[in-house]
C-alpha cells in the first residue's frame, strides 16, 4: 500500500489513493474495517487541505491584515 507524504498531499493524491482502496476492496486484498480507517484518513487529510485554502483566500481578501495562526505553529 503506497502512503501519501505529508509532501506530496494534494487533492489528487487522495482521490487516486482512494480509487487505489476502492479497487483493492472489490478485490478483497483489504477488509472493510481497512477501507473505512483509510476513508476516514483521507478526510482529515481533506479538511487540513480545505483549510490551507481557506486561509490562503482569507489572507488575500484581507491582504494580511488579520493574524492567522500558522498551521505548524511558530
Amino acid at each position: 500500500m503506497e502512503i501519501i507524504g505529508k509532501l506530496n498531499a494534494s487533492s489528487k493524491s487522495i482521490f487516486t489513493h482512494l480509487c487505489d482502496q476502492m479497487n483493492r476492496l472489490s478485490k478483497k486484498t483489504i477488509t472493510i474495517e481497512e477501507a473505512k480507517a483509510q476513508s476516514n484518513l483521507a478526510k482529515q487529510a481533506n479538511n487540513v487541505l480545505r483549510y490551507e485554502l481557506d486561509r490562503a483566500v482569507a489572507k488575500a481578501k484581507f491582504k494580511d491584515q488579520i493574524d492567522i495562526l500558522e498551521l505548524g505553529g511558530k
